[in-house]
């Protein structure tokens, strides 16, 4: 089968999407994914059997038309003259259009090319944009609408003839969005280890810049709905008592500023290292060298119904993991028995389940061990792509 994805970013980089492209091509299936290029790409490439194929487009100019794309007809006109021109040229059997911003294509697709369409919802959109600051900005107050994007969710995924979630508890916030009848398949952000494993190189020196320290490393975006803060204000509390103390940020981020601004009104400096944007190359150097890694997002609709990669690196290198109490992280950790769950927003928690794992060598060890036996058996990638490649055999 023929199959063409959609995507309103550049690829690569996409893991998600770079693994589930792969896994199709493996099952026998042709996959061509539709993408921007911000100008320094070639139009079309053969990545790792993937036909890529790009058009140019300003990463500003890009970001802005999405958030304005209920005001300003441009993201629709330029995503709908693009994808009819990829469809109009080339026969495919099959669209995967990733996240829901790009499922305003799903009716047109169905009725115009007569081919079915799979959602691939990457995160709860709806209370994804409610959470950004531009839409809690005064601007985004006066011009833009949060209520909009969740009429647009069922209206736009009523469409679909097949929607893919990333997390249990997000098919069936859907479901009661959209009723039982819908197709739903779930998918998680699991780790494909072949994939992972060949992108990696060592970094050189890490490793002796943070020998003989009590490491606590959390890899990812910083923003406010990250909780790194609150990491932070625990750090502050512990800090006399685990002098070696060292929490490692690996991320960027507009907030970065006001958090080292917090490190130094906390007297933190020297235990708070940011560390900046990283290569997804660098990730195993990083958890390799943690004791403990954490995921301190603050609890929301959106969080408590994610399916973030991090957790489940962590787990593959046999690191305890430390978790605030988001719903769909709690019910994996908790299960797996491979790590500690803390009350997001609660430094002093989170500072204690820190100092457990500091005094109790053999917990983070067992912790540690229990997460790489579930990963092994359970959530990785080759048993968790089999509800993808259900969907396109059928």
């Amino acid at each position: 089968m023929r199959i063409l994805m959609l995507l309103d970013n550049e690829f690569p980089p996409d893991i998600r999407v770079e693994n589930e492209a792969l896994s199709l091509i493996k099952a026998g299936h042709e996959v061509h994914i539709l993408s921007y290029n911000h100008g320094r790409r070639l139009p079309y490439e053969l990545y790792l059997g993937i036909h890529v194929h790009r058009f140019d487009i300003h990463r500003q100019v890009a970001k802005k038309m999405l958030g304005l794309i209920h005001q300003v007809p441009l993201y629709k006109l330029i995503w709908g003259s693009q994808a009819k021109k990829m469809l109009g040229k080339t026969s495919f059997e099959a669209v995967h259009i990733h996240d829901l911003p790009l499922c305003f294509l799903a009716n047109v697709i169905r009725k115009r090319f007569n081919i079915p369409v799979t959602a691939d919802m990457h995160e709860n959109y709806p209370y994804l944009v409610a959470e950004q600051p531009f839409m809690n900005s005064w601007f985004g107050k006066l011009f833009l609408s949060k209520k909009i994007w969740f009429k647009r969710e069922k209206q736009w995924l009523e469409s679909a003839d097949h929607i893919i979630c990333v997390a249990t508890e997000m098919g069936d916030r859907l479901r009661q969005v959209l009723g039982e009848h819908c197709e739903i398949t779930i998918v998680p952000n699991t780790l494909g280890f072949d994939a992972f494993a060949k992108m990696q190189v060592n970094v050189e020196g890490l490793k002796e810049r943070f020998d003989h320290q009590f490491n606590v490393v959390y890899i990812g975006g910083i923003d406010t709905m990250r909780g790194i803060d609150v990491l932070i204000r625990a750090g502050s509390i512990i800090a006399g008592k685990i002098p070696v103390l060292k929490i490692i940020l690996v991320g960027s981020g507009k907030i970065i500023p006001e958090l080292e601004a917090l490190s130094t009104s906390l007297d933190m400096e020297k235990h708070v290292v940011f560390e900046g944007w990283k290569p997804s190359s660098s990730v195993q150097s990083y958890i390799e060298l943690s004791d403990v890694c954490v995921i301190p997002h603050l609890k929301t609709v959106q969080t408590d119904n994610s399916s973030p990669n991090k957790l489940f690196q962590y787990m593959y290198f046999g690191k305890p993991v430390i978790s605030s109490n988001c719903r769909s992280l709690e019910k994996i950790i908790a299960q797996e028995r491979c790590g500690l769950i803390f009350e997001d927003r609660n430094p002093a928690d989170l500072a204690d389940k820190l100092l457990l794992l500091y005094h109790n060598t053999d917990l983070k060890h067992s912790l540690g061990r229990n997460g790489y036996q579930a990963v092994m058996n359970t959530y990785n990638w080759d048993a968790t792509s089999k509800g993808l490649l259900k969907i396109y055999s059928s």
